[in-house]
């Protein structure tokens, strides 16, 4: 029977719980709604903690009162004194939650509702001594009305000044916060548009010796007569076709960069007289997805000048899945692998660098060899957002 009362009286205290939580969330900013729950958390898991510490403040503070007057009684000093820390909590409670609302008002307006509400409690405090004593309100002295005014007023200044000073500090502590916050947003704006100009500038250089050499391959095929010229004039178009819109691109599609990269591979396909293999697979149903520029095309140059160009001959292959939300762009060559240490040149650096500001560490660029030789990068993005 009693366990059934006390399960009773615990999901009636969930039920009201849950009401005030509503009621809060109606009428608090979100910023205010969470630091109530925050608290509120906070005093549950510490709850008795906070229980001991009151009744320790309640227990000095009747004890001061008592030394100070004799006459007043133990428990009535305790009442006191427990009356006035509960209240002073509130008032500080109020002011630091609540700050928003308080500094919202002029100050002499806070300073006269509590020293209202004081003294309205001391005319409360006379009429109810009236009724319990059965003595007429007549009978009160003028020195006690003085004393029990001038108490009032002290306490109500000292409770307003709390509240206000409390509110004030807040308020510069909310101001100073929103002021690092600011910051922190204009470094990372100027971060981004910095890499931004940075991307501009990569892709406004479409490589020149590479043109050059292009064409030169393609002036001495026509030359020659050979078949591969038209071949290598169309690829030359398509890479110009697709490279050339993306300078003032701010971002891209996974299908437009395998096409680039696809578009450059067979140009050094030809030119390298078909001693490079290519291999392109992106699924159509990943090819429309956002994708930063370029980085595609600079795992593959790397490829090209780091693997398969010192042996005169290899294999490059570009694959894409989707998985778990996410991009898995895979460039892999069966050249030499990385002479230097893995991950460590220039151009992966700055990839690294674009990846943590367009996603953060919701993004990963790694490098691995191959057996028996060769080198794998591995690209992974958010499937949703990867607009540069």
């Amino acid at each position: 029977m009693v366990t059934k009362l006390v399960n009773e009286l615990i999901a009636w205290a969930k039920r009201v719980e849950a009401c005030g939580d509503a009621w809060a969330a109606k009428r608090l900013t979100p910023e205010e709604f969470a630091e109530a729950t925050a608290l509120d958390a906070r005093l549950k898991r510490e709850f008795w903690r906070w229980v001991a510490y009151f009744a320790m403040a309640s227990v000095v503070g009747a004890l001061i009162v008592v030394g100070l007057r004799p006459e007043i009684a133990w428990w009535r000093a305790l009442l006191y004194t427990s009356l006035t820390l509960a209240y002073a909590g509130a008032a500080a409670a109020s002011a630091w939650y609540g700050y928003r609302k308080w500094i919202g008002r002029p100050v002499w307006m806070t300073f006269a509702i509590f020293i209202g509400l004081m003294l309205a409690g001391v005319v409360v405090g006379f009429i109810v001594t009236s009724f319990t004593s059965g003595k007429p309100l007549t009978d009160i002295t003028w020195e006690k009305v003085a004393k029990g005014g001038a108490l009032a007023l002290l306490i109500g200044i000292a409770l307003a000044s709390l509240l206000v000073g409390v509110s004030q500090m807040r308020r510069r502590e909310a101001l100073q916060r929103a002021a690092r916050l600011e910051a922190e947003a204009d470094r990372e704006r100027l971060a981004r548009h910095s890499m931004q100009a940075e991307l501009k500038l990569l892709q406004a250089q479409v490589e020149p010796h590479f043109l050059f050499n292009t064409l030169a391959n393609l002036r001495h095929l026509v030359q020659t007569g050979s078949p591969d010229a038209l071949a290598m004039l169309d690829h030359l178009i398509l890479y110009l076709r697709t490279a050339l819109p993306e300078i003032r691109a701010g971002s891209s599609t996974l299908g437009r960069e395998a096409q680039l990269a696809h578009a450059y591979l067979e140009i050094l396909r030809i030119r390298m007289g078909a001693a490079l293999e290519v291999a392109i697979d992106i699924p159509a149903e990943l090819a429309n997805e956002p994708f930063p520029p370029l980085m595609l095309m600079t795992l593959v140059e790397n490829a090209v000048k780091h693997g398969v160009a010192p042996l005169g001959r290899g294999r490059v292959a570009v694959r894409a899945l989707g998985q778990g939300g996410r991009i898995r762009v895979e460039v892999e060559d069966d050249g030499r692998g990385l002479q230097e240490p893995i991950g460590q040149g220039v151009g992966l650096a700055n990839l690294r660098e674009r990846l943590r500001a367009l996603f953060g560490e919701r993004a990963r660029l790694d490098l691995s060899g191959r057996d028996p030789q060769g080198t794998l990068a591995v690209i992974e993005v958010p499937l949703e957002g990867a607009a540069a």
